[in-house]
Order: structure tokens, then C-alpha cells, then sequence
């Protein structure tokens, strides 16, 4: 009897594991098509043309597909492996697209994570205690796979007219330089070479500034700075040697931050003895929401332009003397 016994557990052993790893690999399946389906499907349902974007795509949308992937994929393990999968190509996918900036990702990373982790818990919760009372749970959970679409529509459609009211943010960083007013001013009129040390975020995106040219001194001379890839052009408002100058952006080709643009800039100059007191303001203009998230990472990727600058023309004032 005991050797029929273990012979029958011996044949039912490799029957069981083939059905097992099946179920697994149809539960990861159906929580990354359902991460992905959301992820990149709600992106292209709200995306605005304009280049806003609000709390609808940063914060309605990762939680929805957290709530929609928890679920479906039921297990935790394969609820967070279907998230985070499913992000790294829904990223991939739109960075290829052109549709985002590799800047733009990182600096969006942490409040997507958040959404997606806070739709995963509440799907759990719906998943584990309301579901179960229903006769067929799995009615009541197509339903809201089906109601999730039409939330985000709707989100969308309400926030549409607060996203594109557009947010002035004016930045201000100060430096001391090497150099007489007369000497940064002239070094800063034309720079034929802005070389500095790249920070991380210019290593991932930032744009890189290599050289400005200045084309008529005075109201209304024409000043153009030069990107690795693309420029901005701006019209002189202010020169007032060795003092200040100030300028109107009229055109900027710096690719992949449609959500994003300039509106003026200026440098003070300031005597401290030998050396320079240089400010540089610099004001953008954002599509991006909410503020309160966003506002700071676009002032620490401004005062990065600012810093850099400054090093570029301390740099250049050391190799003229």
C-alpha cells in the first residue's frame, strides 16, 4: 500500500507544478497588461496638447492603475512586480514616443510611485473585504475596471481649464566673481565657450548652454545662447553699462520640455572691491501642477543653469588673467 501511495504522489507531483507556474505566469501576465493597459492607455486619454499636465495624469491616474492592477493581479508580490514593471516600459515607451523628457521622469518619479502605491492599497482593501460579499466578486470588479476610464475622462475634462492657467515662477541666485563690472560684463556680453562642471541632471536631460552672442549693444539688440541641442533667442529691454541688463525671451527650440518656457532674464553687477557681485534672475513660466510639488524641482533645475553660468564665467576671467 505504501508503495502505491508514494508511486501515485510521485505521478501527481509533476502534474501539480506545471499547473502551479501556469497560474503564476497568467497572474503576472494579467497584472502587467492591466499596470501597462492604464498606464500607458490613461496616459493618451488625458494627455494635453499643450503640454499641461496636472494632478490628473501625476496623481488620478497612478492611483487608478494601482487600484486597477491590485485588483486584478491579487497577490502582493505580483501586484508590486506588475507596477513597477509595468512603469519601466509605459517610461520607456513614451521617452522613445518623444512625448516626455528623461529629466521630466526622474523628477516625476517619486509622486507617481506614491499614487500607484496608494491605488494598490485601496485596490487590496476593496479586493479583500467588499468583493467577497458578492455573489460573483468578479462582476463587480469588471465594473470598476470599466468605471476607472470614465473617472479619469471626466477628472480630465473638470481640471482642463485650471491646468492651462499658466504659473509664473521668478528665480534670483547671487555669485561673486573675480573680476571688475566692466570685466564680467564684456566676458558676459559674448561667450564663445560656456564651460562648466555638468551636474547629474544635466547629464540626464538638462540643457547644456555652449555659447551666447550678443548682436547690437542697447533696446532692442538681438542676444542668442546656444544648447547642446537647440537655443533661445532675446531681445535687450535694459543696458545700462556696467550696471544691468535685462532681456525679453522671443523664441526657444530647447527640445523636450513643451511644459516649460522662458520669459525674461537679467544680471545685476554690483563693485566689492576687486571682485564682482553678479545676480542673475531668471523667469520661467510652467504648465505643470500641482505647484506645491513642482515648484521646487523647477527652481533647483533654473538656479543648476545659474550655477553653471557663474562657474563658465569665473572660469573665463581666470584665463584672461
Amino acid at each position: 500500500m505504501k508503495s502505491e501511495l508514494d508511486l501515485n504522489s510521485g505521478k501527481d507531483r509533476p502534474a501539480r507544478e506545471p499547473e502551479g507556474f501556469s497560474q503564476v505566469v497568467k497572474a503576472y501576465a494579467a497584472g502587467l497588461l492591466t499596470a501597462v493597459s492604464f498606464g500607458l492607455g490613461g496616459f493618451f486619454l488625458i494627455y494635453d496638447r499643450t503640454g499641461s499636465m496636472g494632478w490628473v495624469l501625476f496623481l488620478a491616474l497612478p492611483i487608478a492603475t494601482g487600484f486597477a492592477t491590485a485588483l486584478v493581479a491579487r497577490v502582493r508580490s505580483i501586484v508590486i512586480a506588475s507596477i513597477l514593471i509595468g512603469l519601466m516600459i509605459c517610461t520607456v515607451i513614451l521617452l522613445l514616443m518623444g512625448y516626455e523628457g528623461f529629466v521630466c521622469v526622474v523628477m516625476s518619479l517619486p509622486i507617481l510611485i506614491v499614487g500607484m502605491t496608494v491605488g494598490a492599497l485601496l485596490g487590496s482593501l476593496v479586493r479583500i473585504h467588499v468583493l467577497p460579499r458578492f455573489r460573483k466578486p468578479r462582476i463587480p470588479m469588471m465594473l470598476s475596471l470599466l468605471v476607472l476610464p470614465l473617472f479619469l475622462m471626466g477628472a480630465n475634462s473638470a481640471e482642463t481649464e485650471s491646468r492651462r492657467t499658466l504659473r509664473a515662477e521668478t528665480i534670483t541666485d547671487t555669485a561673486v566673481l573675480n573680476g571688475s563690472p566692466e570685466e564680467v560684463w564684456n566676458d558676459l556680453k559674448t561667450m564663445d565657450s560656456v564651460r562648466g562642471t555638468k551636474t547629474f541632471l544635466m547629464k540626464i536631460g538638462l540643457p547644456v548652454p555652449v555659447s551666447c552672442k550678443t548682436e547690437g549693444e542697447g533696446v532692442g539688440g538681438k542676444r542668442t545662447c546656444y544648447f547642446e541641442t537647440g537655443y533661445i533667442e532675446e531681445r535687450i529691454t535694459k543696458w545700462d553699462f556696467p550696471n544691468s541688463m535685462q532681456f525679453e525671451i522671443t523664441a526657444s527650440d530647447v527640445p523636450g520640455r513643451p511644459w516649460l518656457s522662458f520669459k525674461d532674464a537679467g544680471y545685476e553687477f554690483k563693485r566689492d572691491g576687486d571682485r564682482t557681485v553678479i545676480t542673475r534672475t531668471t523667469t520661467i513660466v510652467s504648465r505643470l501642477s500641482p505647484a506645491w510639488y513642482w515648484r521646487r524641482l523647477e527652481v533647483i533645475g533654473v538656479r543648476t543653469e545659474h550655477r553653471y553660468l557663474f562657474e563658465a564665467l569665473e572660469n573665463d576671467l581666470k584665463a584672461a588673467k
